[in-house]
Parts: structure tokens; sequence; C-alpha cells
């Protein structure tokens, strides 16, 4: 079973978060600040990527990249602008990543590719190994005493667990949004403006920030909501505009990549709704990467898919081929229903 995937996964978020919190609030922390070292939720990732391995049980197609003559543009409603991913402009490309814990492997010679501008659906039963495989990409999962990685994982080429790979500018570069909406303890204005006054050489003023706080609120669809009262606690906002604010947090620090750990399941069908609505919105600006148990969530808002179990991708693509074509039987029987 994923040690990333089990019951303990949103204590172990809220841990993350602190620890990341006070990294940012000092830049020559060490790596480990940010996150707990003896929370066993995380992993690493290093070179020669080996040969994908095949679960004996299961048929595993070479793992390939998302290629297509054109990339599927996501659904979109009216006004919203549509995206489509070049698929031959890889923002990420994994190679052959292995990850283990205490010896067990997890990730078998895993190889995905992120298309900039994309959203990828990474889909599969609980315990297949896609937190594990998410949050290697920004290295939230090496800390783990336990953990064991080999392989790469490129951002723009080159390889985030090379030696001296600053991890500052990496998380700036890949935001995360983590499962259960998890804002700091502050005004909704604070959580917003958190990363730009760590990134400014002097401590900015309010007034000076306002334009960019507005703009990216503005971005996560919650400017309306909360414009008359941002000195509110954030703690106070509904899930569903928790979830948001966090996006917007995330958006602040201008990432290439955002990682979305099922951002939508702990939130009411509006809420989701409205979540999958600013993903549309961002991609094509943003690559996003995102982990859901949701087939048709998935279906709407990816424009690529790829399927893991026990620890393997069985079969990645265009969304629509994927969910609707799909050449592997074991993905059939996913996407079917049959199992999963």
């Amino acid at each position: 079973m994923d040690p990333m995937e089990t019951p303990s996964n949103d204590r172990a978020d809220e841990r993350a978060v602190r620890q990341e919190w006070r990294h940012s609030l000092d830049r020559t922390a060490d790596l480990k600040a940010a996150g707990d070292p003896t929370d066993p939720t995380v992993t690493a990732v290093a070179a020669d990527p080996p040969a994908p391995t095949t679960a004996a049980d299961v048929p595993v197609a070479t793992a390939a990249p998302l290629v297509g003559s054109n990339a599927a543009a996501a659904p979109s409603a009216p006004g919203q602008p549509t995206h489509v991913a070049d698929p031959t402009d890889l923002v990420i490309a994994i190679r052959g990543l292995r990850v283990s814990f205490s010896g067990n492997e997890i990730l078998h010679g895993v190889d995905i590719d992120a298309p900039r501008g994309g959203v990828v659906a990474l889909v599969g039963p609980s315990g297949c190994g896609k937190t594990t495989l998410l949050r290697s990409v920004n290295r939230l999962t090496e800390l783990a005493p336990t953990a064991s990685i080999s392989g790469e994982v490129q951002l723009d080429g080159s390889n985030i667990y090379d030696r001296g790979t600053d991890l500052n500018l990496l998380r700036r570069r890949v935001g995360m949004v983590f499962q259960q909406p998890n804002p700091f303890p502050m005004t909704i204005f604070d959580n917003v403006a958190f990363a730009m006054r760590e990134q400014a050489k002097t401590r900015p003023s309010r007034s000076s920030l306002m334009p960019a706080v507005q703009d990216v609120l503005q971005r996560a669809g919650l400017w309306d909501e909360v414009k008359d009262n941002l000195d509110r606690n954030a703690l106070s906002l509904s899930g569903g505009q928790q979830q948001r604010l966090c996006i917007a947090r995330t958006l602040a620090a201008n990432p290439e990549v955002i990682l979305m750990d099922e951002p939508c399941s702990a939130l009411d069908p509006r809420s989701t709704a409205r979540i999958e609505e600013l993903i549309v919105q961002l991609a094509g600006s943003l690559t996003i990467v995102i982990v859901t148990h949701n087939l048709a969530q998935a279906k709407r808002i990816g424009d690529y898919a790829a399927y893991l179990l026990n620890g393997d991708v069985i079969e990645q693509g265009l969304a629509q081929q994927v969910f609707e074509d799909p050449t592997e039987q074991s993905t059939r029987d996913f996407v079917s229903g049959m199992f999963g």
C-alpha cells in the first residue's frame, strides 16, 4: 500500500504546510525545514533512469510520451479561454522513477510527460502510487528516513534532484495544493501577500501589494466574494473558499506548474464545479498535474491522462483516448467501473 495515501495523509499535509511556512520565513533554512523529517510521507529521485518494470500480474504498456497530432482542448464554459497544449513542448518529463519505502518499492520505473500548458490527470485505484508520484515532482517526498529513489524528474530539461538545486526556487516554480484546504491562520490578504513579501528584497507596503493581491484573487475566482473583507481570518471561510484561497496563495509565487492532490475530495458539488472551472481557466498559462479518484472530473478537465496500477503506468495519452478507447484491458476495466 502506498504510504502517501493512508488515512494519516491529512495530518501529514498539515505538518508539511507548517514546515514549508517556516522554511519560507528563513531563506537559509535547511531543506528538511520544508517538511517533518520524521514523517514517512515523502520520497526522493536520483539519476540513471532504468527500464520500466512490469508487475508480474499486470500487463503494462511501455510508457510513451504524451503525443498526438493535436492536444485535446479542455472543455470550457462560455467566456473561458480554451487551451491547447503542445505535446512536443514538455515542462515535466519523468524518466524511470522508482520510489521505495523501507525496501518496499512503490513506483516501478515510471515514465510520464506533462506538456506545457496542459492538464494531466493521474488516475488509478487507491494505493497505486499517484500521490507518491505527485509529491516527487517538487521534492516533498525525499524527507522520509526510509525513502529511496532513482530516476529523474526533469523540469524544463533539468533534473530537479541534481546537486545544487535551489529548493526555494523549485517550490516557487512548482506549487502544491493539498487534498485538505490549509490556509495559514492569518487574514485573507496576508495569506496571498505572504509569498510576495517573502520574495521582495524589502518589505513592501500593503498598498503596493494590493493590485497584485487583487489580481491573484481574481484569477482564483475569489475576489468578488472577499474584496470587502480582506482582513477576515482565512480560517472562517467555507471549505471551497479556503481551497480557492490556497490556490491563490500558490499563484502568488508565479509558478510554472501546480500540483493538485485531490483538491475537490473534501468539497461539495458546487465548490467542486468552481475549482474545475478555475483549473480550466488557469490551463494554458500554467501546467497542472492533478490526482483525482473522480473519473468524470478527469474527463471534464484533463487534456492528458495517465492510469496507474500497483506502481506502474499502465496507459497514458490524450484523455479522450484513455477514457473512451483505451488500448489496455486493465484500463478498460478501470474506466468502465469493473474495479477501482
